[in-house]
């Protein structure tokens, strides 16, 4: 257990009680403490329908997220926002909030607001300052509804707090999953032994006696995006809950306003690997459904003007997990290489065909026609 969800766990224990002593003090002012928990006792067959509600909530909110890209970004998101809450976690967040809120909405407040007095409050209070989660209060609204309906039928609280608890609960293990699994992600780097096309992994082989400041190595970066309709306004506001490293050599607010335009590039080069370069692709691709991929050039320069070594790979990165593979570069004269971004080395692919994940092996496959029998 984490030392931020610890702290997560703190804070919000500490708010929840306060929400339940709130509650209690509001019912005891005007008068009716005795309809802080319903005027009816629950029964098992209102119980169960409060659980049946909230697992068809939390279907529809996988639904959602699967179908909708606007959901997706708000998933994501908000998995950020909580970190990597673990199952214990997220069933004592849910039991916290789940009769906390409910004790507050649908009982301290509930004979002076009524069912949709109380939805329209509590959709209003889970506002969220994100672009990304701008439809949350809609949905909230939308659950204060189907709890309210519990409560005025069951006429007790009982009901609506199964169905909140099953909510949270199921979400939020769910999203602690969707964060361990992006702080997690499966990194597949794909290198071979140096051959005729001069192609490795590992820093270029240094020539001896050439000068004092030279032979040095150069490692240029190169990433394009190309963005349509909600993605250039939306896709900045989830990078708010990233700190990628390109942000260091580009400013965060000249992103943006690429990436509003339509058409965020980056081109960089450095004297050292750029080591964060495919964490920073997968980051953005969490956000997008289409397939992000950038490439990764050491150049060797024995003179200011002169290259006599050019090694590339390709990092391509679909929903927060990104591979890597050589390309082949072509030397078709001394000193000048030609570094083709849709030449991946596909003997190195079929060799390691099996450690690929099937979305890039479906990839391949359709790139090109000799790989589709293995």
């Amino acid at each position: 257990m984490g030392t931020s969800n610890n702290r997560l766990i703190r804070i919000a224990s500490a708010f929840y009680v306060g929400v339940i002593v709130a509650s209690v003090l509001y019912a005891s002012v005007f008068g009716h403490t005795e309809l802080l928990l319903g005027d009816q006792a629950a029964t098992t067959k209102s119980i169960l329908q409060g659980i049946a509600i909230g697992l068809a909530i939390v279907a529809l909110c996988h639904a959602g997220h699967a179908i909708f890209r606007p959901v997706r970004r708000a998933t994501m998101l908000m998995a950020r926002m909580l970190g990597p809450i673990t199952i214990p976690q997220a069933l004592l967040l849910a039991a916290l909030s789940g009769f906390a809120e409910e004790l507050f909405f649908r009982g301290a407040l509930w004979p002076h607001l009524g069912l949709m007095g109380t939805a329209i409050l509590f959709g209003i209070l889970h506002t969220v300052p994100a672009r990304a989660l701008m439809g949350y209060p809609i949905f909230a609204f939308l659950a204060g509804i189907a709890l309210g309906v519990l409560r005025e039928e069951s006429g007790s609280l009982w009901p609506a707090v199964a169905c909140h608890f099953t909510v949270n609960a199921l979400n939020l293990a769910w999203l602690g999953r969707v964060e361990r699994r992006r702080l997690g992600r499966r990194v597949l780097t794909v290198t071979r032994e140096p051959s005729e096309k001069r192609l490795a992994a590992e820093p270029l082989p240094v020539p001896q006696e050439v000068g004092e400041d030279y032979p040095r190595t150069i490692w240029r970066y190169h990433l394009r995006v190309e963005l349509t309709g909600t993605d250039r306004q939306t896709l900045p506001q989830c990078l708010e809950a990233e700190d990628l490293a390109l942000f260091q050599a580009e400013p965060r607010e000249e992103v943006y306003g690429k990436i509003h335009e339509g058409l965020f590039v980056f081109a960089d080069e450095f004297d050292e690997p750029f080591v964060a370069f495919p964490d920073d692709i997968a980051a953005i691709s969490t956000y997008l459904f289409q397939v992000v991929t950038g490439v990764e050039v050491a150049e060797r320069r024995v003179s200011e003007d002169e290259v006599d070594d050019v090694r590339a790979w390709k990092i391509t990165s679909r929903r927060g997990e990104w591979v890597k593979v050589p390309l082949l570069v072509e030397a078709s004269v001394p000193g000048q290489f030609e570094v083709d971004p849709d030449r991946e080395d596909i003997e190195v692919v079929a060799a390691r065909w099996s450690e690929y994940p099937r979305w890039f092996q479906d990839g391949m496959r359709f790139k090109y026609p000799s790989l589709r029998d293995l």
